[in-house]
């Protein structure tokens, strides 16, 4: 039980930290289109499919996500509904609360990863990564004949990219971290997402 509820915290910070990864059946209901729901600090609610493979766990979900800049709220599933956890950031830090309804608190995600898994996962990348572009200068970049990101080497983590619709944005990520104790492989989907007023 104590690798599932790794395997949620991982999932979950990676949400938490993530931003609109782009529509794979899409409910564009955001004005601007999606890219405007993409935009930096534009609230949003998303939903869709996370997996996770840490060493020889593997998990894999539906997620339900509202975001604003005071406030997330995540709720990971199984992938028939049954819920598994759900996290709240807020002014005051980061609450897990898992399946059997207890509690873990931290400061913030990369805390709460810390304090649960023994490891600190470093996610603060994740907010660009989706977005599909860079956190700084000093990554690796591929892209692809658009210009895109095929893939990207930043921050310990190898991240690749597929897209869909609209074209500017990542429809699919695979991200790795070879510097995990554990082979740790994340791969996110977006299935709607939504803007919030």
């Amino acid at each position: 039980m104590r690798h599932a509820h790794g395997l949620w915290i991982i999932a979950l910070a990676c949400l938490l930290l993530a931003a609109c990864a782009g529509p794979v059946k899409r409910q564009d209901t955001c004005g601007g289109g999606a890219a405007q729901c993409a935009a930096r600090g534009a609230p949003f609610s998303a939903e869709g499919r996370i997996s996770v493979k840490y060493g020889d766990d593997s998990l894999s979900g539906k997620f339900a996500w509202s975001h604003s800049a005071a406030r997330d709220e995540l709720s990971l599933a199984s992938p028939l509904g049954n819920q598994l956890a759900q996290i709240v950031r807020d002014a005051s830090g980061v609450v897990l609360t898992n399946s059997e309804r207890q509690e873990f608190r931290a400061a913030d995600v990369e805390s709460l990863t810390e304090a649960r898994l023994g490891w600190r996962l470093p996610l603060a990348g994740l907010t660009d990564w989706v977005r599909g572009r860079p956190q700084g200068d000093g990554g690796q970049a591929r892209r692809d004949d658009n210009g895109r990101l095929a893939e990207l080497r930043e921050s310990g983590w190898v991240i690749e990219y597929s897209y869909g619709d609209p074209p500017g944005l990542p429809r699919r990520l695979i991200l790795n971290y070879p510097g995990a104790e554990k082979p740790l492989e994340i791969r996110l989907v977006i299935d709607s997402w939504n803007a919030l007023d």
